[in-house]
C-alpha cells in the first residue's frame, strides 16, 4: 500500500488510469483502494508467492462464493466455505451477535 498515494495522486490529477502496488495482502486493502476512487486497479504478487491460491481465499472470506475453482480444487472450496462458516458462527458466539448478523458483517452488508 505504500505505493497507493502516487497512484492517487497520478489518478486524480493527471486523469490516467493507475495500478496501486507495494504491501497490498488482503482483498480488504484492494477493495477500499479501488472504492476510495484511490486506483483503477491493484497489483498483488507476493500474497501469490506464499499461495497461489490467494485469490480464491480472499474472494471466500469476504462472502464471494459464487467463484469457479478449478475442478481439482473443489473438494477445498466446500473445505473452506465450511470453516470459514465455523469461524463466523464461533465469532458470532463471542460477540453476542447472530451467525446471520456475523455473515453480513463480513460481506460488508
Amino acid at each position: 500500500m505504500f505505493q497507493t498515494p502516487f497512484a492517487d495522486r497520478v489518478r486524480n490529477e493527471a486523469g490516467i488510469a493507475t495500478i496501486a502496488v507495494g504491501a497490498i495482502s488482503e482483498a480488504d486493502h484492494a477493495n477500499s483502494i479501488i472504492a476510495a476512487g484511490r486506483a483503477d486497479l491493484c497489483a498483488v504478487a507476493r500474497p501469490h508467492l506464499a499461495n497461489p491460491a490467494w485469490t480464491l481465499m480472499e474472494a471466500a472470506k469476504i462472502g464471494y462464493l459464487d467463484l469457479a475453482w478449478p475442478k481439482q480444487y473443489r473438494a477445498a472450496k466446500v473445505q473452506l466455505e465450511r470453516n470459514l462458516e465455523r469461524e463466523r458462527t464461533v465469532a458470532a458466539q463471542g460477540a453476542g451477535v447472530s451467525p446471520l448478523e456475523a455473515a453480513n458483517r463480513a460481506q460488508g452488508v
